[in-house]
């Protein structure tokens, strides 16, 4: 009996693990063509533009597209492993053997397991640096030949201590830290703007910021005043800038702690950043709860005409999971909810959901 047990096992891990690789490959190459179909013609404008700067588009594309939608293929190669199973009458063999619903299900676990781990390990290790590079190479008009540079950050904006700065761009250089055209609202305890400063760039050295190029109105009187240059009188340091202007999704894991750290010393909110950091375990480990999820697609007496319906009702489980897990990510990053509340509450949902309705079927 453990050797029949064991050639089930292996029977239905491997159906599923390559239905879930062939839909993977199916949403990447698919996603992939009608996304470079919005980006061709950006990308080709670039003076000196050829194939190869499609080739690299791809190359910094497709495993963000992979990433994205590892569990959703996971749900959908559950559902049609399953559903097949029922519909050969399969499922029914393995139960009158002396499989419980619980062993049936197990290789899809352990499957998921090696899923989730690999997800985490594409997107720690590939799917960061990627999005890093593209963001400044998409920032700087898919430019040919163009170097990623770590240090620098584009398309900024911050609120701050009543102020908020915007910026095309923050360096850090030989001289300072280097800012390039830069708007600033001063604003008063209402959230009005009270004045509005424009410069050419910003530059903070020997513990000052100094703006030049500057364009001073005052909105009040409406008035404008021209400077060559001027103080910028602020508590924003150039280190709490940069750990503001962090984007966590193109950042490693001890990068965003060190950014929490920064925003917890300046009493800056790191809610946003906490948030994110969590994100980082909970995306991956969404894949776990998708046999639980789909697996009231496979049990059931097929003969009643319900086969479609269950199916469909395991995908539509799925969908409602992803909704949540994106609506409770974006309220923790706004600080609603706790940063813990808002990463793992869909899990731990969905997760006591999945057991529910894995001991309705086991009874």
């Amino acid at each position: 009996m453990n050797a029949l047990n064991g050639v089930f096992i292996r029977y239905v891990g491997r159906l599923f693990a390559l239905r879930f690789f062939g839909l993977l490959i199916f949403f990447v190459v698919v996603l992939q063509a009608l996304d470079l179909l919005n980006r061709s013609e950006a990308i080709m404008a670039a003076d000196g533009a050829t194939s190869q700067s499609i080739i690299r588009y791809i190359f910094l594309r497709a495993p963000q597209i992979a990433s994205q939608f590892t569990p959703f293929a996971a749900l959908l190669a559950i559902v049609v492993t399953l559903s097949a199973l029922n519909l050969s009458s399969e499922i029914v063999i393995m139960r009158a053997s002396g499989l419980s619903v619980q062993r049936v299900l197990a290789p899809l676990g352990v499957v998921c397991a090696l899923i989730a781990a690999g997800h985490f390990l594409l997107h720690e290790l590939v799917v960061v640096g990627n999005t890093a590079r593209l963001a400044y190479w998409e920032a700087n008009d898919f430019e040919v030949g163009l170097a990623h540079d770590a240090a620098t950050r584009t398309n900024i904006r911050v609120t701050y201590d009543g102020e908020i700065v915007s910026a095309a761009s923050a360096a850090r250089t030989n001289e300072g830290v280097r800012l390039s055209d830069v708007v600033i609202y001063d604003l008063d305890e209402g959230g009005l703007a009270r004045s509005i400063i424009e410069a050419k760039s910003a530059l903070f050295t020997g513990g000052v910021w100094r703006l030049f190029g500057v364009r001073e109105a005052v909105t009040a009187t409406a008035t404008a005043a021209r400077r060559d240059e001027r103080d910028w009188a602020t508590s924003l340091n150039p280190e709490l800038l940069f750990a503001l202007t962090l984007n966590p999704d193109r950042s490693s894991l001890p990068t965003i702690v060190r950014q929490i750290g920064q925003l917890n010393r300046d009493g800056a909110d790191s809610k946003p950043a906490t948030t994110s950091l969590l994100s980082r375990f909970s995306k991956p480990m969404a894949t776990l709860v998708m046999p639980l999820l789909g697996a009231i697609a496979g049990f059931g007496v097929t003969r009643q005409g319900n086969q479609l319906v269950r199916a469909t009702s395991g995908a539509a489980l799925g969908f409602v999971y992803f909704v949540a897990e994106n609506l409770m990510l974006a309220v923790g990053k706004l600080g609603v909810v706790p940063p813990m509340l808002g990463a793992f509450f869909p899990f731990a949902l969905f997760l006591i959901v999945g057991f529910a309705i894995l001991l309705a079927m086991e009874s």
